[in-house]
């Protein structure tokens, strides 16, 4: 006698034991007990529980789902081999339920003929969409040439197997159209024509399916017939028979064939110098923003010169003696570099002296007397006001004359 369970001994089992199931699921034919329990996910006990529920089923030391459960999974993730059968047995009871309705005008057969309806249309469309997923993983996954090539057949005639239905049941639709107008079901009259829009999508997609198996089988086919041609070969060449008993050595090596025929040549690289114009600049700035390049992006390009550059080129005639002020900056102790230049008493040739010039010429001696500064790499601030009189601060960094000890070790290393 079998043993009687409910549904919630069943959906208990399968979610405590949810890793085991998925695994099950995902290897179906070649696990065994043991490796099973040496998962750790089930015990020896929970396993025994799975059995006598007849969740899993063992045989010769394999375990598997229970091909109803195999099934249940199958159908919702719409995955599994293509099983047409149910949709000629939904049409067969369609049109047992359209007789009785014919016989006696109740609604319990209208119930009826309205859930065949809809299993058929929903059957369709997941065995066609069963039947596109095994013919892709079949020419992708399966190694055996011969194997691949009986499969892609057996989907063939399944899919003509499934438009044989399609067109039984659009002959069924077509037959009792009379019948159902006359029942003034809302209802049935929106399943009805669902299904006929679905049963034209699904052609369509059949038409593709189709295209597909004939693609994959031409291709398959082409294949098969280059590996056998080069195992011939290699048959030939392992009795070296091409060597000794033909002239293809002496053909080959008369072939006069052009290197690069067929081959792109290399791109040109180009030249440093050109990425210094303002055309290389903005080829930079492309490339910067293709691959977030910031530092690629920093110069700009120059703008237009100004009307009076020349007024503006003889002013600069007069300019600073930078060298003389870092070689005073270095000698001294009491001020850093920044503190030292604000407060510095520029000679009066050259004329007011801005914060902001004093702040560019401090960036031009950090940049350009790095070797002979020791740079702290921490921040100090200045106060200062702008232009409009609004309070401000500034952070730099901490820059120090370098002092003699130091200066021998940078140059010894």
């Amino acid at each position: 006698m079998a043993l009687q369970v409910n549904i919630n001994d069943i959906l208990s089992q399968l979610y405590q034991n949810r890793d085991t199931v998925e695994f099950l699921f995902a290897h179906r034919d070649n696990i065994t007990v043991n490796e099973l329990l040496a998962r750790g996910d089930i015990s020896a006990e929970q396993y025994q529980k799975l059995k006598s529920l007849d969740l899993v089923s063992e045989y010769e030391g394999v375990v598997s789902l229970n091909d109803a459960v195999v099934a249940m999974f199958e159908d919702f993730m719409e995955i599994g081999e293509v099983t047409p059968g149910f949709i000629n047995d939904y049409i067969n009871e369609l049109n047992r339920f359209i007789r009785f309705y014919q016989e006696v005008r109740e609604l319990r057969f209208l119930r009826n003929i309205k859930k065949y309806l809809k299993r058929i249309n929903t059957t369709l469309t997941r065995e066609i969409i069963k039947l596109q997923k095994n013919v892709d993983d079949t020419y992708k996954n399966e190694s055996n040439y011969r194997i691949k090539l009986q499969k892609l057949e057996d989907y063939r005639a399944k899919r003509d197997t499934i438009i044989d239905f399609i067109k039984k049941t659009s002959d069924v639709v077509e037959e009792t159209r009379s019948l159902f107008s006359l029942t003034n079901d809302t209802e049935l009259y929106g399943i009805v024509q669902s299904l006929k829009s679905s049963l034209i999508e699904n052609l369509d997609f059949l038409i593709e399916i189709q295209t597909d198996i004939t693609d994959f089988i031409n291709k398959i086919q082409f294949q098969l017939d280059v590996y056998k041609k080069a195992q011939r070969l290699k048959e030939i060449k392992d009795h070296s028979t091409l060597h000794f008993k033909t002239n293809f050595k002496d053909t080959v090596d008369s072939v006069n064939t052009l290197r690069y025929n067929g081959f792109k040549s290399p791109k040109t690289k180009i030249a440093i110098d050109s990425l210094y114009t303002d055309d290389g600049h903005v080829l930079c700035k492309k490339v910067a923003e293709k691959y977030k390049l910031t530092r690629l992006m920093v110069r700009g390009l120059a703008d237009r010169m100004a009307l009076n550059f020349k007024e503006k080129g003889l002013e600069q005639q007069i300019k600073l003696d930078t060298e003389k002020l870092v070689e005073r900056f270095l000698v001294q102790t009491k001020h850093n570099l920044f503190e030292y230049l604000m407060d510095y008493k520029f000679p009066k040739a050259i004329g007011t002296v801005t914060f902001e010039d004093r702040l560019s010429l401090f960036v031009e001696i950090a940049m350009e007397y790095q070797n002979a500064l020791d740079f702290k790499y921490r921040l100090n601030y200045w106060d200062y006001e702008d232009k409009e009189q609004k309070k401000k601060r500034l952070g730099y960094t901490l820059i120090l004359p370098m002092k003699e000890k130091e200066k021998k070790k940078k140059v010894q290393s």
